[in-house]
């Protein structure tokens, strides 16, 4: 496994430099690749400002990855493995200046709808359904006030096909 992880370590140092869109999304794929068969039993789902910044084509940045899985802590010590510092709730690539999250255990909204999406690197990225986080804005709009969020459930809805029956339900 030293010599997998040491792997993994220089194919993140690789993408240093790239536009964040790009970085997020391949850090994404590598770290859940890397975990994901470390733990076959653990299944991480991108959530959050990573999956609409997908969904939207780019238009939405986010400075973070957030990922929904369980056994929080064989998540958090393989991230440590791959060179990210503990920071909190929190784990940190200083080098890629890039953060990852893991805010709960349980995706809110349908496995059934979770995407793959394939990266650059020929991994895989489960992503959290462009319905399922349009329902999501829909909540933050709604019951957090957050105005913002129509703009970004106005682009999800343009920039994808959304099944309207399952966010009716």
């Amino acid at each position: 496994m030293e010599n997998k992880t040491e792997e993994y370590k220089e194919k993140l140092a690789r993408l240093k430099g790239l536009p964040l869109a790009e970085k997020n999304i391949r850090v994404a794929g590598l770290v859940t690749e890397y975990i994901e068969s470390k733990h076959p039993n653990i299944q991480l789902i991108v959530v959050g400002g990573l999956s609409v910044e997908y969904y939207t084509t780019g238009q939405y940045a986010t400075a973070d990855i957030d990922f929904v899985a369980t056994s929080h802590e064989k998540i958090m010590e393989s991230l440590v493995e791959l060179g990210f510092e503990r920071q909190g709730k929190d784990s940190y690539l200083k080098e890629l200046q890039v953060s990852v999250e893991v805010p709960d255990n349980h995706l809110a909204g349908s496995y059934e709808k979770v995407r793959d999406v394939l990266t650059d690197d020929g991994c895989i990225v489960h992503m959290i359904s462009p319905e399922d986080i349009f329902c999501d804005r829909l909540r933050a709009l709604v019951h957090l006030k957050e105005k913002e969020q129509l703009k970004w459930m106005t682009k999800l809805y343009e920039a994808n096909e959304l099944d309207q029956d399952y966010i009716y339900s």
